[in-house]
């Protein structure tokens, strides 16, 4: 149970860190139609980020697994 909670307070930390980079990116890229556009690319390049690390955290994980049962 313990895990469960941590799992749960690392999601809501990531998902305030997106909130952040969401309205960062949103100023920064207000040139693109507004505000909002901006916000929506911001927190698209955060996904990408948060996707590409979560899939290399499983990876390395199967992969270690795999080694283990086979040594």
């Amino acid at each position: 149970m313990k895990n469960i909670w941590q799992y749960i307070l690392l999601g809501i930390a990531v998902a305030i860190g997106g909130m952040f980079v969401s309205a960062i990116a949103g100023s920064f890229f207000n040139g693109l139609g507004g505000y909002g556009f901006g916000c929506i690319l911001g927190i698209c390049m955060y996904l990408c980020i948060v996707v590409v690390t979560c899939t290399g955290i499983v990876v390395t994980k199967l992969n270690k697994d795999t080694r283990s049962k086979e040594e």
